[in-house]
């Protein structure tokens, strides 16, 4: 995945803002780890990890940032979001977390979809899906002195977290704007046995009332879909993001008809954190 994490970090480190990136590697055999050594900007730690949320949790702990965002490493971030995020979080000293709207590539980086969010409600995230999309939320820090992300699941801690988060009392808000770029595989971990599986094992933890009430709130996700125009973008659809073959620059693309359905023919590829 290192080709992918160059990737990344280059969506970082142009954003014109100060920032410190911090990269937990689960002790890559490709080249990774050497390259994080030669990045000095980047704050890394390559080890064995026991999962993905076991990385994340460790990355947070090694944060000093007071806003704190967090990326896979086939993700990018947008142009000018980190600055978009903070001047919001400035403005807003009532909002405790954010999330946004996110375009979909292929392994070939050609336009798969756009995902539009709407405001974050957590009974939502199990009667459907995360659809606050993780590379689009930002947190307060003081958040994760709360909150971190539970290791015993390997899926779907990222759903289980913002819920908890949320539950606490924690304010989110929805921001309409493209925050970043997720690469789909056919290799995505929301795509294997595994999340099926983790969904069941924590539904069967949920009170009866909401077990009870799950069709209605299938049901009222979609209205506020509807109601939130997230199925519709005006065309034409110009974005930036860096390229496997182009890593000093970002390349524009333009979608002259921008869909939210993914019309995609995918290649396997793997997907880890960053």
């Amino acid at each position: 995945m290192l080709p992918y994490l160059r990737l990344c970090h280059s969506s970082v480190s142009d954003q014109d803002i100060d920032y410190e990136h911090v990269v937990a590697d689960g002790g890559s055999s490709d080249g990774t780890a050497e390259w994080l050594k030669e990045n000095t900007d980047i704050i890394s730690i390559s080890e064995k990890d026991s999962g993905m949320y076991h990385a994340l949790n460790k990355a947070i702990g090694m944060a000093q940032g007071e806003i704190i965002g967090h990326l896979n490493c086939d993700e990018q971030y947008l142009p000018g979001v980190l600055n978009h995020v903070k001047t919001f979080f400035d403005n807003h000293s009532d909002v405790d977390f954010t999330a946004g709207d996110f375009l979909v590539i292929d392994s070939d980086e050609k336009f798969v979809a756009f995902r539009k969010s709407f405001q974050p409600r957590w009974p939502y995230f199990f009667s459907n899906y995360l659809y606050t999309n993780t590379c689009t939320l930002f947190y307060r820090r003081k958040i994760f002195d709360q909150c971190r992300f539970d290791e015993s699941y390997r899926s779907i801690a990222d759903a289980i977290f913002l819920r908890n988060v949320m539950r606490r009392g924690f304010k989110g808000v929805h921001l309409r704007k493209y925050i970043s770029v997720f690469t789909y595989s056919s290799n995505n971990l929301s795509l294997e046995p595994i999340s099926r599986n983790e969904k069941e094992r924590f539904n069967n933890t949920l009170p009866t009332w909401y077990k009870l009430v799950k069709p209605i709130l299938f049901c009222l996700f979609f209205v506020e879909k509807i109601l939130n125009d997230t199925y519709r973008e005006k065309a034409p659809l110009s974005y930036s993001i860096y390229s496997k073959n182009n890593l000093n620059g970002r390349n524009t693309t333009t979608e002259g008809n921008p869909h939210f359905r993914w019309k995609s023919k995918i290649r396997p590829e793997k997907h880890k954190s960053s």
